[in-house]
């Protein structure tokens, strides 16, 4: 972890609790519904069916978006763990990446499946 930045290692810690807890939240919406409404609601404004309505909703949704955290999660970690190669190539002058395509030209034209001409 020495080599990933640390604002990527914070936004990875950060996305993965966001993750985990809406993913809670959509296996289990019930009890994250009840605790939402003891806080927030009337008691003499609890229905059964608009309950039920409610809990379907939280599962559709919640998956939906556990799942764009996640895919955000990992995004997040593969930019961390490329970071440094990224920078090493940013600092590159044109004619030092035109020679390194030309070594990753012949260094593939050899190998099976490589480019061959």
């Amino acid at each position: 972890m020495r080599d990933i930045p640390i604002h990527y290692q914070i936004a990875c810690v950060i996305l993965t609790a966001l993750f985990i807890w809406s993913f809670s939240i959509a296996r289990e919406p019930r009890g994250w519904r009840r605790l939402f409404q003891s806080m927030f609601s009337k008691s003499e404004h609890f229905s059964v069916n608009k309950n039920k309505v409610i809990d379907e909703a939280l599962k559709r949704y919640g998956i939906v978006v556990a799942m764009a955290i996640l895919v955000v999660d990992v995004s997040c970690f593969v930019l961390g763990v490329t970071d440094r190669y990224r920078d090493k190539m940013r600092d590159l002058t044109p004619a030092q990446r035109e020679r390194m395509q030309e070594i990753n030209k012949y260094q593939n034209s050899g190998k099976p499946g490589g480019l061959v001409q």
